[in-house]
């Protein structure tokens, strides 16, 4: 009879135990679930939010002084790079904190290529913006083509290039 009832004992501890370990699955499961909605929530808010901001610079002409000041606005910004192409220099400047290099826009949607440096880079210094003897120089009377950099096959916008007329 001792042995039955050690038996009964082990068979309920291993009963509840395998209950026990069933609830916390299911509970990771759904909590799990919950975070994956949430995390896909938040990330299209952001880009919501993010495309907002910048649909101001769509496909709109902008004065030399708007893109000085579009640029310190938003050059330190994450995930967002603004590019500035004048005519006196030979390839776009880069501003922000994006990892990626910018191909010259062929209409209002441009992209983006990766090239695999760090987004740790620390912004490029603005101030040639406003010094008259630089190539990266914009002169605030100068008339700027503004286009949104899209991420291909998606809505979600990492950057502003300007392009002086």
């Amino acid at each position: 009879m001792d042995n039955a009832q050690k038996a009964i004992m082990i068979g309920v501890g291993l009963f509840i135990t395998i209950i026990v370990i069933a609830a916390v699955m299911l509970i990771t499961g759904i909590g799990q679930d919950l975070l994956n909605s949430g995390t896909k929530k938040a990330s299209s808010i952001s880009d919501n939010l993010q495309a907002q901001l910048t649909s101001q610079f769509d496909n709109t002409t902008l004065t030399g002084s708007q893109v000085v000041a579009a640029v310190k606005s938003n050059y330190k910004t994450d995930g967002l790079a603004v590019v500035v192409k004048t005519t006196k220099n030979k390839e776009a400047k880069q501003y922000g904190k994006v990892s990626a290099i910018v191909t010259a826009p062929t209409s209002a949607t441009t992209f983006l290529e990766t090239d695999g440096t760090s987004e740790n880079n620390a912004p490029a210094s603005i101030g040639p913006l406003s010094d008259s003897t630089s190539s990266d120089y914009v002169n605030p009377s100068v008339s700027y083509k503004a286009y949104l950099i899209k991420i291909e096959d998606s809505e979600a916008v990492v950057g502003i290039y300007f392009e002086q007329k």
